[in-house]
C-alpha cells in the first residue's frame, strides 16, 4: 500500500525566493510580516502580509489574499501549483510534515530550580555583553566589576547564533524541554525572544530562577522589559514572575522595589543594601514567603513615584503593602524622595552625583 508523504516548505524561505520585502523586526516571531506583492500595501514600508511560520500559510490583512508556500510561489511566478511544488521541492530545503501533537491539557511547567540555574549559568558563560549594553549599565551607575559579577549578557542576535547556543547547552547535558525561552523550530532547538540584554533573576541563595530581557529600542517606557519565555511556541515553556533578591542577604532590613535591574542598581548605589524586587506592581506572588525566608525584621517600601499620579499603580502598591504588613513582627515604612526622580535607582544616582 502506497503512503502519501507530505512535505513542509518554509513560508519565509519561499517569500525570500519570491523577492518579498520582509520586516526584519519580525523575523523571530511566529508571524513574520512582509509587504504584499498583490495589493502593494498602499505605499512602501507597509507590511500587511502575515507569514505564519508554524502553518506555512500567508494572508494579507489588507486585500485578504491567502494561501500557502506553494500557492504563493505559483502566483508570483505565474505557474501551476504542481509546477511550483516541484520547483520548491527541488531547490528548497523541505521537511517531513509533522503530525499534530496531542493538545496539552495544562501548560508545560518550568524545570526545577536547580536545573534552570545550572542551564542558565552555562548559557551566560557562552554569551558576551555588547558595547551598547555595557554603556547602558554604566550609565545607570554600575561599576564594571558589578556588571561582571551580576552576569548581564546580550541576547544572541542571529538565528544561527541562537541555534548554536541551544546546541552547546544540549552538548553540556542540559535539558531544554522545560527551560523558559527555548523552543523548537522545524525540529531544531533555538532560543526565542527579542534583542536586548539579559538580567539574571535570583533567589535568596543566588540561584537563577529566570531571566528578564531589557529590550533594545522599546517604544513605550512601560514595555522595556520582558521575561525570557517561549510560552505558546513549539516545545516552549512559560516563565513566571519570580521575586529577585540582591544585596546583603544577612541584613535585617529589606527595601522593596519593582524590577530586578532597578534593584541591582539601587543595591549597588546604597552599598549593597538588601533589595527584594517584584516583577511588576501586581506580581507579588512569593513576596511574603521570600521576606519570611530572609528573616528580615524591617521592610522599607521603595516603589516608583508614579504611584502618586497613577491610580492603578497606587491600588497595586496598597495591596502589596497590606500583604507585607500581615507578616507578624514586621516593621514597615515608606521611603520617599524628590518625585522628579521616578525610581529609587534614579534618586540614588543623582545623590551620588551631587556628592562627587
Amino acid at each position: 500500500m502506497c503512503r502519501l508523504v507530505y512535505e513542509k516548505i518554509p513560508i519565509v524561505e519561499t517569500a525570500r525566493r519570491c523577492g518579498l520585502v520582509l520586516d526584519s523586526r519580525t523575523l523571530r516571531r511566529l508571524e513574520v510580516e512582509a509587504s504584499c506583492p498583490f495589493c502593494g500595501d498602499h505605499g512602501p514600508g507597509k507590511y500587511h502580509l502575515s507569514l505564519n511560520t508554524s502553518t506555512d500559510q500567508y494572508r494579507c490583512n489588507l486585500c485578504g489574499t491567502h494561501g500557502n508556500s506553494v500557492s504563493l510561489y505559483a502566483r508570483i511566478k505565474g505557474m501551476s501549483n504542481k509546477e511550483a511544488f516541484r520547483e520548491l521541492s527541488r531547490e528548497t530545503k523541505s521537511y517531513p510534515f509533522p503530525q499534530q501533537p496531542e493538545p496539552q491539557k495544562t501548560e508545560r511547567q518550568p524545570l526545577p530550580l536547580e536545573q534552570r540555574h545550572a542551564a542558565y549559568s552555562d548559557m551566560l558563560e557562552h554569551l558576551t555583553l555588547l558595547g551598547r549594553h555595557r554603556e547602558n549599565l554604566i550609565g545607570r551607575g554600575l561599576s564594571m566589576e558589578r556588571i561582571h559579577q551580576n552576569q548581564y549578557r546580550s541576547m544572541p542576535e542571529t538565528d544561527r547564533s541562537r541555534r548554536l547556543l541551544a546546541e552547546l547547552l544540549r552538548a553540556c547535558g542540559h535539558e531544554l524541554l522545560g527551560l523558559p525561552g527555548f523552543r523548537t523550530y522545524y525540529g531544531e532547538w533555538s532560543i526565542s525572544g527579542p534583542t536586548g540584554f539579559l538580567i539574571p533573576v535570583r533567589n535568596q541563595d543566588g540561584l537563577i530562577q529566570g531571566l528578564k530581557i531589557r529590550l533594545d529600542g522599546a517604544d513605550s517606557p512601560n514595555r522595556k522589559y520582558r521575561w525570557l519565555s517561549s510560552r505558546g511556541l513549539p516545545n516552549g515553556t512559560r516563565s513566571y514572575s519570580w521575586i529577585h533578591v540582591t544585596g546583603n542577604t544577612a541584613s535585617k532590613r529589606a527595601f522593596i522595589t519593582e524590577g530586578p535591574l532597578k534593584g541591582d542598581t539601587a543595591s549597588f548605589l546604597a552599598h549593597d543594601a538588601l533589595f527584594v524586587c517584584v516583577g511588576g506592581v501586581n506580581a507579588i506572588h512569593g513576596l511574603k514567603d521570600t521576606l519570611v525566608d530572609l528573616g528580615v525584621r524591617e521592610v522599607v517600601e521603595a516603589m516608583d513615584m508614579d504611584q502618586m499620579t497613577n491610580e492603578n499603580v497606587r491600588r497595586a502598591v496598597l495591596a502589596m503593602r497590606r500583604e507585607v504588613q500581615s507578616i507578624p513582627g514586621i516593621k514597615y515604612s515608606k521611603y520617599t524622595w524628590n518625585p522628579a526622580y521616578k525610581g529609587i535607582d534614579d534618586y540614588l544616582l543623582s545623590r551620588r552625583a551631587a556628592q562627587m
